[in-house]
């Protein structure tokens, strides 16, 4: 309201001064209690007199803020959390905590929906949050990770303690965990829960930092807790009606479960094997009737694919030849199976395209990119690199590349950070599966163009991996007879379990692999590591 002055309201008005608040800068020191009631610290070691002479709890000192922000026409995230759920926390929050968890509930958050819809983020962490203050500090500490992922353009994650936001970030992950251990322990249901979804958000963080360890082992612990607890028979077609863990936490679970099976990690620690199901009889499909239905099905499948498939590649040549007649013989069901499931996804794709929305065609895309690439990796997981036979696939490598570039122009905002797979497995496949070198450098200039994580997949690192294995090709004398293909020698043998080892300084990596029956290993610099192509 514009107050009045004497000579609009006449001579019955006041004509004393308003009161002003005194300029200056608000205190950033203190400790989180007074800072909340908005009263000027002591700031006694240890815990402040003001709290403790009042009978209040001081909640300690921050050690880390984040840095100030000035002013942009157009900010990112400038929203508060909403009146209606402030009322909701009930414990003590700083301004630096608000501000990041307004960019995770307007970025973040968003970004991790990017492919699918999921109530996990859309619903069950935003709730937990405003509950639960061990799951506010973990979603604060990985928007923290996320902005300043974002704001140094998603380049290779690593850790930097240098960064305010770093320092931040495990202060934060440190309340968390601080909080957790202090819980009794009970048979509370919301607390496992609590326990899971912090247990996820870890993981992320992790990855985030770049510490592929500390993520897989946090992945481990929570497995672990899902599979004490059975939660895992909720992905089968005939779960229990009541659920024993929320269905979306347990699935964000699945699919990291299944992707660390591609990182040497000893995964999937569990999976649900489409062959325990009931299988259709001969000349019948699957019906699907929603887009989510068709993606459970084939994430089943897919933890069995993936199995076989990374199982293979991290075999050698004598390995695969001492037993190749079982191998082959699982080969040829996987590849049955897959095709059942495109023939049901296929009818599906036709009877409901016109009724999807852009983002689930877009998803239906997805899952179609993935299919494709799942039968091209089964049909050449058991063959050399090196055989000429492998040049009959190159135009699939090439399809599979072509999927990606559509599926990327309906996509203008695209995502940072998610769960999911979508493009960086299937075009990682091609960098270094295919012979023709051309394709590889289409799928290398693909990873390139989308800086950005999807699970552990980070696609500077798969840059990296895919331009140090064609060095290493050439080094051995592979793949560089013809124009851009593989050498028409068979008895030259490729390279095999190749596998990449982010040193403990992030700043080199070690890549090891098999050529023949010899064990090789390669150090290459992570230094620049987002521009590595000539």
């Amino acid at each position: 309201m514009i107050p009045c002055t004497p000579e609009s309201s006449g001579s019955e008005m006041s004509s004393a001064p308003a009161r002003r608040r005194a300029a200056g800068r608000r205190s950033k020191t203190g400790c989180r209690t007074c800072r909340a009631r908005h009263k000027k610290c002591d700031e006694s070691p240890g815990a402040c007199n003001n709290c403790t002479s009042t009978g209040r709890t001081c909640d300690g000192y921050d050690l880390h803020r984040l840095p100030r922000e000035g002013r942009r026409k157009n900010p990112l995230v400038e929203t508060t959390v909403p009146i209606a759920l402030e009322s909701r926390l009930q414990w003590v929050r700083n301004t630096d905590e608000q501000r990041a968890f307004s960019h995770f509930q307007h970025r973040t958050m968003p970004t991790f929906v990017g492919w699918f819809d999921s109530s996990l983020w859309q619903k069950l962490v935003l709730q937990m949050s405003h509950a639960e203050p061990a799951v506010y500090h973990a979603v604060v500490a990985l928007s923290a990770l996320h902005q300043d992922s974002e704001k140094r353009g998603m380049s290779l994650s690593r850790e930097n303690l240098g960064s305010t936001w770093h320092r931040f970030a495990l202060e934060q992950a440190g309340r968390s965990f601080a909080l957790l251990n202090a819980r009794p322990a009970s048979q509370d249901p919301r607390l496992r829960e609590v326990t899971l979804l912090c247990c996820l958000l870890y993981v992320i963080s992790e990855l985030l930092r770049g510490q592929y360890d500390s993520a897989f082992h946090h992945l481990r612990s929570g497995l672990h807790i899902l599979k004490q607890l059975g939660a895992h028979k909720q992905l089968e077609p005939a779960a229990p009606s009541r659920p024993t863990v929320e269905q979306s936490l347990v699935e964000a679970f699945a699919h990291l479960d299944v992707q660390s099976a591609q990182f040497g990690v000893g995964g999937p620690l569990w999976r649900i094997d489409e062959q325990d199901h009931p299988q259709t009889r001969k000349g019948e499909f699957p019906i699907f009737r929603t887009l989510a239905e068709a993606r459970r099905a084939f994430d089943r499948l897919m933890g069995t694919v993936l199995e076989f498939t990374s199982r293979s590649w991290n075999s050698t040549h004598t390995q695969i030849a001492a037993d190749y007649e079982t191998r082959y013989k699982t080969q040829l069901s996987l590849c049955m199976r897959v095709e059942e499931y495109a023939q049901a996804f296929s009818t599906f794709r036709n009877q409901a395209h016109l009724h999807l929305s852009p983002k689930e065609q877009r998803g239906a895309d997805v899952i179609y990119l993935h299919q494709r690439t799942a039968t091209l990796a089964l049909q050449t997981c058991l063959l050399d690199g090196n055989e000429p036979v492998l040049d009959r696939y190159t135009p699939e490598f090439e399809k599979i590349v072509s999927l990606v570039d559509a599926i990327m122009l309906t996509f203008p905002e695209r995502p940072s950070v998610c769960l999911d797979m979508g493009i960086i497995p299937p075009l990682f496949f091609v960098a270094t599966g295919c012979r023709d070198y051309n394709v590889r450098w289409q799928a290398i200039d693909a990873l390139s163009a989308w800086p950005h994580r999807e699970g552990p997949w980070d696609s500077n690192l798969c840059v990296r991996m895919a331009v140090e294995a064609m060095k290493l090709e050439a080094m051995n004398n592979f793949n560089v007879h013809g124009k851009g293909t593989a050498s028409e020698d068979p008895a030259q043998p490729s390279l095999r379990r190749m596998f990449v080892m982010v040193a403990p300084d992030q700043r080199q990596a070690r890549f090891s692999y098999v050529l023949g029956e010899t064990e090789h290993e390669e150090w290459f610099d992570l230094e620049g590591a987002d521009s590595p192509c000539p």
